[in-house]
Protein backbone atom coordinates (compact mmCIF):
# COMPACT_ATOMS: atom_id res chain seq x y z
CA UNK A 1 0.00 0.00 0.00
CA UNK A 2 1.52 3.86 -0.94
CA UNK A 3 2.77 5.45 2.08
CA UNK A 4 1.89 9.19 0.97
CA UNK A 5 3.45 10.88 4.14
CA UNK A 6 6.60 8.75 2.26
CA UNK A 7 5.82 10.18 -0.49
CA UNK A 8 5.70 13.65 0.66
CA UNK A 9 9.29 13.66 2.27
CA UNK A 10 10.44 11.62 -0.94
CA UNK A 11 9.60 14.47 -2.77
CA UNK A 12 11.39 17.52 -0.60
CA UNK A 13 14.77 14.67 0.26
CA UNK A 14 14.90 14.28 -3.81
CA UNK A 15 14.05 18.00 -4.63
CA UNK A 16 16.71 19.37 -2.55
CA UNK A 17 19.44 16.43 -3.57
CA UNK A 18 18.89 17.45 -7.03
CA UNK A 19 18.87 21.40 -6.32
CA UNK A 20 15.64 21.98 -7.77
CA UNK A 21 13.48 24.58 -6.80
CA UNK A 22 9.52 23.78 -6.74
CA UNK A 23 9.28 25.95 -9.84
CA UNK A 24 11.54 23.60 -11.81
CA UNK A 25 9.95 20.64 -10.45
CA UNK A 26 6.33 22.39 -11.89
CA UNK A 27 7.92 22.75 -15.42
CA UNK A 28 8.99 19.43 -15.40
CA UNK A 29 6.43 17.42 -14.11
CA UNK A 30 3.55 19.79 -15.76
CA UNK A 31 2.00 21.33 -13.06
CA UNK A 32 1.87 24.27 -10.87
CA UNK A 33 4.33 25.54 -8.30
CA UNK A 34 1.14 25.42 -5.88
CA UNK A 35 0.17 21.90 -6.69
CA UNK A 36 3.69 20.47 -5.78
CA UNK A 37 4.31 22.73 -3.07
CA UNK A 38 0.47 20.76 -1.76
CA UNK A 39 1.95 17.15 -2.25
CA UNK A 40 5.33 17.96 -1.24
CA UNK A 41 3.63 19.45 2.17
CA UNK A 42 1.03 16.32 2.68
CA UNK A 43 -1.88 19.00 1.65
CA UNK A 44 -2.85 16.65 -1.30
CA UNK A 45 -3.95 13.66 0.30
CA UNK A 46 -4.71 11.92 -2.95
CA UNK A 47 -2.45 12.06 -5.72
CA UNK A 48 -3.34 11.23 -9.11
CA UNK A 49 -1.71 8.47 -11.62
CA UNK A 50 -0.53 11.61 -13.71
CA UNK A 51 0.19 13.58 -10.50
CA UNK A 52 2.86 10.20 -9.40
CA UNK A 53 4.02 10.25 -13.18
CA UNK A 54 4.69 13.85 -13.84
CA UNK A 55 6.46 13.78 -10.73
CA UNK A 56 8.80 10.46 -11.12
CA UNK A 57 9.91 11.78 -14.34
CA UNK A 58 10.67 15.49 -13.26
CA UNK A 59 13.00 14.19 -10.45
CA UNK A 60 14.36 10.69 -11.94
CA UNK A 61 13.09 8.70 -10.08
CA UNK A 62 10.50 5.52 -10.12
CA UNK A 63 6.89 5.71 -9.25
CA UNK A 64 7.00 2.93 -6.91
CA UNK A 65 10.13 4.52 -5.20
CA UNK A 66 8.38 7.82 -4.52
CA UNK A 67 4.90 5.71 -3.38
CA UNK A 68 7.07 4.23 -0.72
CA UNK A 69 6.69 0.99 -2.27
CA UNK A 70 10.12 -0.10 -3.37
CA UNK A 71 13.05 0.67 -0.76
CA UNK A 72 16.06 1.66 -3.23
CA UNK A 73 16.43 4.32 -4.45
CA UNK A 74 17.91 4.85 -8.19
CA UNK A 75 21.97 4.57 -8.46
CA UNK A 76 22.35 7.18 -11.58
CA UNK A 77 24.26 9.93 -9.70
CA UNK A 78 22.42 12.99 -8.63
CA UNK A 79 24.01 15.37 -11.39
CA UNK A 80 23.32 13.00 -14.06
CA UNK A 81 19.44 13.33 -13.37
CA UNK A 82 19.56 16.74 -13.07
CA UNK A 83 20.78 17.50 -16.44
CA UNK A 84 18.53 14.33 -17.45
CA UNK A 85 15.57 16.45 -16.46
CA UNK A 86 17.42 19.82 -17.52
CA UNK A 87 17.08 18.16 -21.30
CA UNK A 88 14.00 16.51 -21.20
CA UNK A 89 12.53 20.48 -19.94
CA UNK A 90 13.95 22.14 -22.92
CA UNK A 91 12.84 19.38 -25.27
CA UNK A 92 9.26 19.59 -23.82
CA UNK A 93 9.05 23.05 -23.63
CA UNK A 94 10.24 22.75 -27.62
CA UNK A 95 7.59 20.68 -28.71
CA UNK A 96 5.09 22.63 -26.94
CA UNK A 97 6.37 26.01 -28.96
CA UNK A 98 6.42 24.16 -32.33
CA UNK A 99 2.63 22.25 -31.78
CA UNK A 100 1.36 26.44 -30.81
CA UNK A 101 3.37 27.50 -34.01
CA UNK A 102 1.53 24.50 -36.24
CA UNK A 103 -2.00 25.39 -34.65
Amino acid sequence: MPDLSQMQARIAQVRAARKMTLDEVAKASGFTKAHIWELEKGRSRNPTVRAVWGLSRALGVSPAWLLGLDAEASAIDPLAIQIAALIDREIRSRDHILQEERG
